[in-house]
C-alpha cells in the first residue's frame, strides 16, 4: 500500500548532537544562581522573562535534564515558559492543506523513462523529486501519488 509520496522540498532538520540533553556542571551552577533571585511560589511574568532571557544568553535550551534541573530548584519548566510566553507566535504555520488534484501515474512514468541514466544516475532523491514536481506542475507540500489500496 502505497499512502503517499510527498513532492515537498522539506529540508530535514539538523542532526541532533546531544548537547542539550545534558547540563555541564557550569551549566547546572549559573541555574542555581540565577533562580536563587527568584521566588518560585511567587514568580511574576517578569521574572519568568528574566529567567527565560539569562538562560537564553548562555545557551542552556529546553530539554528533559534542563527541566529536571528546574525541579531540583523547586521551579516549574512549564510554568517558567507559560509566564514569559515562551512559544507564542514561534510556532510555524500548520502546513498546507493536500491538493485533490491528481497526477497520471502513468505520465510520471513515461517522464521518468524519457531521463537519461546519466541525469538519474547524478541525481539526488529529492533532486529527481524537484524535477518530477517542476514537469508536473506540483507545488510545495503537494504530494504526487496519494492512492491507498
Amino acid at each position: 500500500m502505497i499512502d503517499s509520496v510527498s513532492g515537498g522540498f522539506r529540508t530535514p532538520p539538523p542532526p541532533r548532537d546531544g548537547s542539550n540533553d545534558t547540563i555541564t556542571d557550569e551549566q547546572s551552577s549559573l541555574i542555581e544562581e540565577t533562580l536563587s533571585n527568584f521566588d518560585a511560589e511567587n514568580l511574576s511574568a517578569e521574572d519568568a522573562a528574566s529567567i527565560v532571557e539569562a538562560f537564553s544568553e548562555a545557551g542552556i535550551g529546553p530539554s528533559p535534564a534542563f527541566a529536571d534541573a528546574l525541579a531540583e530548584a523547586g521551579f516549574d519548566a512549564r510554568e517558567i515558559g507559560d509566564l514569559a510566553n515562551v512559544g507564542s507566535g514561534n510556532r510555524p504555520p500548520p502546513p498546507p492543506p493536500q491538493s485533490e488534484s491528481s497526477v497520471d501515474l502513468s505520465s510520471v512514468t513515461d517522464y521518468l523513462e524519457s531521463l537519461s541514466d546519466d541525469e538519474i544516475q547524478s541525481s539526488t532523491g529529492s533532486k529527481l523529486a524537484e524535477k518530477i514536481a517542476q514537469e508536473f506542475g506540483l507545488t510545495e507540500g503537494q504530494s504526487l501519488i496519494d492512492e491507498t489500496v
